[in-house]
């Protein structure tokens, strides 16, 4: 009988529903190797599943860090645009400045601003150039040797109100005569001045 000898639709037995269920089996268990291509598409899927999609929640320690920062940055621009112009220099580049326009007074020639950049007490000194002379002399100079030119300050230590340097300069028609001058600098009524001692 055909129905003892197959099974029924239900209980399959004997040697063809054993190798039916094993080649089923076998199909849908069988991974392959990794490092092999062909993954499986449920391995993808797992994955993806498994990784959370991201939350703002998550990344609030960045947005805090970030705060911080501006508040810092914004502070120091703030503290920077609030202090006077003569306050933001260092006292350094102050001092350079006041040597730079001492000579540059000379080349003008500009007595007032040779004036401004010199000490009072070289500015009460006997032996201190009256206007005409400081003009006569400084003018046939750049006529003769050209403009003098200052190529660096070194050795510059400030101490307080009081400021020394070596200022490397020349003419400019005179290049190869190279002249270094120990300059000393004081701070009075918070305005740095070239001082012959």
């Amino acid at each position: 009988m055909a129905k003892a000898a197959g099974g029924g639709p239900n209980k399959p037995s004997g040697k063809g529903a054993a190798s039916r269920n094993t080649s089923r089996g076998a199909a849908s268990s069988k991974k392959p190797a990794s490092g092999e291509a062909g993954s499986s598409d449920a391995d993808v899927d797992a994955a993806v599943v498994d990784e959370a999609p991201p939350n703002w929640k998550n990344a609030w320690p960045f947005f805090v860090a970030a705060g911080v920062v501006a508040l810092v940055v914004l502070g120091i621009v703030l503290s920077n645009i609030s202090r006077p112009p003569e306050e933001r220099v260092s006292d350094d580049a102050l001092v350079q400045y006041a040597i730079n326009d001492l000579y540059t007074a000379k080349n003008g020639p500009d007595y007032a601003e040779y004036r401004a950049n010199t000490c009072d007490a070289d500015l009460d000194k006997p032996g201190f150039p009256a206007e005409a002379q400081f003009v006569a002399e400084n003018q046939a100079s750049l006529d003769q040797n050209g403009r003098i030119e200052i190529p660096e300050i070194t050795d510059l230590v400030v101490d307080g109100d009081r400021a020394t340097a070596k200022v490397h300069w020349h003419y400019k028609n005179k290049s190869e005569d190279k002249q270094v001058v120990e300059t000393t600098v004081v701070r009075e009524n918070g305005e740095w001045k070239v001082c012959s001692s």
